[in-house]
Formats: structure tokens, sequence, C-alpha cells
């Protein structure tokens, strides 16, 4: 008689903060989604600091990520130059008047270098932020100033994902930041066992020589295309 039992699921790692993980995971297709089972464990905790940003209505804000977004005040129809969908429609959610200006910081700076903004143009950003992206726009003569809302403060591994990882099974991880790719590096118990799906190239590098079941990179910098590595990750082991 033959065996129609489904496989079981597999374990995927989430270390994005809790909401953004959340959000990923609700995203991807339901055909994926059964395959796994999520264990969420933050490797970085946005912690929103005590700022005041004094912008006029005129001025328009840059958005490189969601976190940057929820942490300013409310657009009131301000003009806002965001880095992809998601952090997009979270600042249109938010009551900026946004336009994607690229899918990560280096497309962003070409946007922005070609569209040159007259209005002067405010980066609401993590204390850690990739691109220099206030200070290259600044030398392209753009009138830019970087307002830092928040911090993202490295965190451990929860004991889920500890034992998870310690049971040594076929595991899928997707990693989105470069430093986010490196602190789990650093208190992994180990790799070894660890399918990766990395955002980019840099995020890919951040793993430095960590031992891995596999690196698979996505097509682009982009939640979609994440998506897209997982599936066919998924039919590979």
């Amino acid at each position: 008689m033959a065996n129609n039992a489904s496989p079981e699921p597999i374990p995927l790692i989430l270390t994005r903060p809790r909401l953004a993980s959340e959000f990923f995971f609700a995203s991807l297709p339901e055909s994926l989604r059964v395959l796994f089972t999520p264990v969420f464990s933050p490797l970085i905790e946005i912690v929103n600091l005590d700022v005041t940003v004094q912008m006029a209505l005129e001025d328009a804000a840059i958005f490189t990520s969601a976190n940057g977004v929820l942490a300013a005040p409310n657009g009131q129809g301000r003009r806002a130059y965001c880095v992809g969908p998601a952090t997009t429609k979270a600042a249109k959610s938010c009551g900026w008047s946004p336009e994607q200006a690229g899918t990560d910081a280096k497309s962003l700076l070409a946007a922005l270098k070609d569209k040159r903004p007259m209005q002067r143009l405010f980066h609401l950003s993590g204390q850690h932020a990739r691109g220099d992206v206030a200070a290259q726009l600044t030398q392209a003569g753009l009138n830019v100033e970087r307002v830092v809302l928040y911090d993202q403060r490295l965190c451990d591994l929860t004991e889920m994902a500890i034992n998870t990882l310690r049971r040594e099974e076929r595991i899928i991880v997707p990693l989105f930041s470069p430093r986010t790719a490196a602190q789990f590096v650093a208190v992994a118990p180990q790799t070894a066992s660890v399918h990766v799906v990395a955002l980019s190239r840099d995020v890919a590098n951040a793993l430095g020589t960590a031992q891995l079941a596999s690196l698979a990179v996505a097509a682009r910098p982009d939640a979609q295309a994440m998506s897209t590595a997982l599936n066919e990750l998924t039919k590979k082991t």
C-alpha cells in the first residue's frame, strides 16, 4: 500500500524583527507556507530613539526601510522616496505621498541623482544604515540631512531556534542583511545542516567561511525574489 503521508515540515528560522518576520512569512504563497514550521528568532531588536524631526511641509523624506517609516512622524502628505514596495506601502499608510525609487540603496541613489529633487531631503533611518545615502547625495549636490530615529540592537537566538539547530536536521534560514548574517554565524550552535537563502551577495559574503549545507542568493534584493529562492530550494532539498 502506498505511503501518502505528507513530508515533515521544514524548520524555517526567521531572524528579522518579529513584525517584519511575520509579514514576510504571511506574504509567502500558501503552497509554500505549508512546507515550513516557522521559528521566529529576531537577531535585531528595533529600539526607537527620542528624536524630534524638524521638517517643513515642503520637505521630503527618504526611507530605506519600513522601520524608518514606523519610527517617523506622520507624513502629513509630504513626498517620500522609498526603497522597495514594502517600504513604499508602509509610507503610504503613514500619511506620506510615497514614490518607490529603487529596490536597494544603490538603485535609490541612482534614481535620486537622476531625478534631482529640489526640496530639502531627510533620510530618516536607523543607526546602522548601508550605502551612506545622505553623504553620497550631498556630494552629488542635493540638500540632504540624515536623522537617526532608531537603533538596531543585536539579539541572541531564542531557545527554540537553538534547540532546532542542535537537532542538525534540514533547516532553512532566510537572511536579509549583512549584519544579521554575521550575527547568525556568531550565535548559531552549528550551521552545517543549514540551507541559507541570502537577500544579496553582500549578505552572503557576511557569512564568511561558515560551513553550510547550501547557500542561495536571491535574483533581486526583494521579498518576492526571496520567496522564489525559497521555493526553488524546497525542490532541491
